[in-house]
């Protein structure tokens, strides 16, 4: 991007993402996101009022670019199945060195610890549904089932950080099988 184009408010946030997973937290200074995006302090504080206010708005971009959208693009969908498949190829297709390097910066930053909070439990809460949705009755089995897939996605983000986003959709398909499988079992 030239000094001419414009560098946008999602501009800065998508920097200070990438800047985080490759430097991790201590890198999102005001000095080194300017470095990276080749742009001045005044383009900075053109749209964030301190460092304090792009920390925040970062947290806000990731929670709605990670989790918000995918659940909306899924939700656009009228088969449940479809709605299961979109959502384990959009998960699959996350940046898992973001998703650990805010796991990694919540172990010492309240703010950022209590977004992952709220975005673990979204996340946890609309998998429980679809899986609801899917022929699970019991809400509370439901729940227990989307924890279960929920680590096991977790997990594997750390287990092999390099893995491609078409294997991690396959674990998530293997792991979708059991939570059929198990349904299918306590529905006989």
């Amino acid at each position: 991007m030239s000094n001419v184009e414009r560098f946008t408010r999602e501009d800065w946030l998508e920097t200070g993402l990438h800047l985080l997973s490759d430097e991790g937290e201590k890198a999102l200074t005001i000095d080194r996101l300017c470095q990276i995006a080749n742009r001045t302090k005044g383009s900075f504080y053109h749209h964030f009022k301190s460092r304090d206010a792009f920390i925040l708005a970062l947290l806000d971009f990731w929670r709605s670019t990670y989790t918000q959208r995918i659940i909306s693009r899924v939700e656009q969908l009228d088969d449940i199945n479809e709605r299961r498949r979109k959502l384990e190829h959009l998960a699959a297709s996350l940046d898992g060195r973001i998703e650990r390097a805010i796991r990694n910066w919540s172990s010492h930053d309240e703010r950022v610890q209590g977004v992952l909070k709220e975005v673990d439990e979204q996340r946890i809460q609309y998998l429980a549904q679809l899986i609801g949705q899917l022929g699970q009755p019991d809400e509370a089995v439901a729940f227990e089932l989307a924890v279960i897939e929920y680590a096991a996605f977790v997990g594997t983000q750390y287990l092999f950080p390099n893995a491609d986003a078409a294997w991690m959709e396959r674990i998530g398909d293997r792991v979708t099988q059991m939570t059929a499988a198990y349904n299918q079992v306590q529905n006989e």
